[in-house]
This record gives structure tokens, C-alpha cells and sequence, in this order.
């Protein structure tokens, strides 16, 4: 259970970190996942994927509540950090 909280504290950190890679003076169309991340909605990543106890923390980030979030999984490199997976709203600036 330990290693459980740690892996989504980390996921969590990183998915929180990802956003601030984009350039401010981006030319942007609109909003969506970064490249290597899929769109999922809320209820399929807690189901599918999140540890229990996690999933208040997963739906806040849902940010502008349309139920979506980019989501990557990463190979399983730690043997007790599987699933690791990132996760962030879809909000990333893209271009269309």
C-alpha cells in the first residue's frame, strides 16, 4: 500500500510538472494532450488503472470538469510501481 501511494504521488508530481514544458509564446489552436499521451476520461483511468484511495485525487484534476485527462502509461521499469502512468488535464496548449 505504501508503494502504491508513493507511485501516484509521484505520477501526480510529474503529470503537474508536464504543463509548464510548453513554450508561453506557443502558436496555439486549442487545447488537448501533449504528444505520447492519450485522452481517457476520469472514470475509465480510475477503473482501469488507479490505486484505491486515489480517485478524489485523480477526478481534481479534471480541471475545466469536461471528464477528460491525458493519460500515458509507462513500461513497467520498478517492478512495484506497476501501473505507473502520468496523468494531467487536457489543457495543454496545441496546435490544430
Amino acid at each position: 500500500m505504501r508503494t502504491r501511494k508513493a507511485t501516484a504521488v509521484c505520477a501526480v508530481l510529474a503529470a503537474s510538472t508536464i504543463g509548464l514544458a510548453a513554450p508561453a509564446s506557443a502558436d496555439t489552436t486549442g487545447t488537448g494532450c501533449p504528444e505520447g499521451f492519450q485522452k481517457l476520461t476520469v472514470k475509465q483511468i480510475i477503473k482501469d488503472y488507479a490505486t484505491a484511495g486515489f480517485e478524489k485525487a485523480i477526478k481534481a484534476e479534471d480541471r475545466n470538469n469536461d471528464g477528460l485527462l491525458c493519460f500515458k502509461l509507462l513500461p513497467p521499469s520498478v517492478d512495484f510501481y506497476d501501473p505507473t502512468f502520468f496523468y494531467q488535464d487536457n489543457d495543454f496548449p496545441v496546435k490544430g
